[in-house]
């Protein structure tokens, strides 16, 4: 537990200098965004919420839920989670526009199986995602948003025989650095 605690006492030190060390600037622009590409990854609701501290840099947090299932039996898949996630983008040009990098602490829940693999994994994921992207101004208040990164963390899980059986294979825990956060979003600027 101590290793976590020190983790958020990382992050949020990171925050406050990123904060710190913004000034406020009039006319700044808020965001709402879902990622489209996630919509697409069985039905995962996501939402995310993002404000500048500065002409360049802007905070984001943001949550993603997928409580489905398809099909049934030796058919079934799924790719259930609960991720809450926040970090800071970085943008050269000016904050919602153009290209930028981002740096998210990220949690996760999640359980999936019969996607992949006849197995199925359920477990926690903690770590962080980084990677980056483009902000395409389609309209005044409308930007499409693509960009991809990495997640590198810790996972804790177990592994079943198969998505439906239930037969525990063994729980594992491993440091794991992946593909991850493939983004194809709208995001709507205010």
């Amino acid at each position: 537990m101590k290793r976590i605690s020190k983790k958020v006492r990382i992050w949020v030190v990171l925050a406050a200098v990123v904060l710190a060390g913004s000034t406020r600037l009039s006319g700044q622009n808020y965001s709402i965004s879902t990622n489209v590409a996630d919509w697409l990854a069985l039905g995962t609701i996501n939402v995310q919420g993002s404000m500048p501290v500065s002409r360049h840099t802007s905070l984001r947090a943001g949550a993603a839920f997928n409580p489905f299932t398809f099909g049934s039996g030796e058919n079934q898949k799924y790719f259930r989670r609960i991720e809450l996630s926040f970090g800071a983008r970085y943008w050269p040009w000016f904050v919602n526009s153009g290209w930028y990098l981002y740096s998210y602490a990220n949690w996760a829940k999640y359980a999936w199986g019969g996607i992949f693999t006849h197995k199925a994994y359920e477990g926690y994921a903690y770590g962080a995602k980084i990677g980056g992207g483009y902000a395409l101004m389609l309209d005044k208040g409308i930007n499409l948003e693509m960009g991809m990164g990495g997640f590198i963390g810790m996972t804790n899980y177990t592994r079943y025989s198969c998505p439906h059986c239930g037969h525990n294979e063994g729980k594992k825990e491993k440091f794991v650095v992946a593909p991850a956060g493939l983004l194809l979003g709208i995001s709507f600027v205010f």
